[in-house]
């Protein structure tokens, strides 16, 4: 039976520690750590002595309450207008 790679199951890109990837934000795959990148610029090692695998992801859920909270900040004002 042929196997598949496990990264096909995330449905994403992988990029490995020391690729340069786009500006974004990426989440090591099998930890929690997330780097975020203002520009274009190199994944980093993850120094365990592993290779350190990232996915991009859209938004954290950080990025998410502060969109939301502005939003509705900006919907507060016009309404008073």
């Amino acid at each position: 039976m042929m196997s598949h790679p496990e990264h096909e199951s995330f449905g994403e890109e992988l990029f490995l520690a020391g690729e340069q990837v786009l500006p974004g934000t990426y989440r090591q795959v099998g930890g929690m750590r997330e780097v975020r990148l203002d520009h274009e610029d190199f994944l980093p090692a993850s120094l365990d002595g592993k290779v350190a695998c990232y996915m991009r992801i859209s938004n954290t859920w950080g990025q998410l309450s502060a969109g939301n909270s502005r939003a509705l900040a900006s919907n507060l004002q016009t309404s008073k207008v």
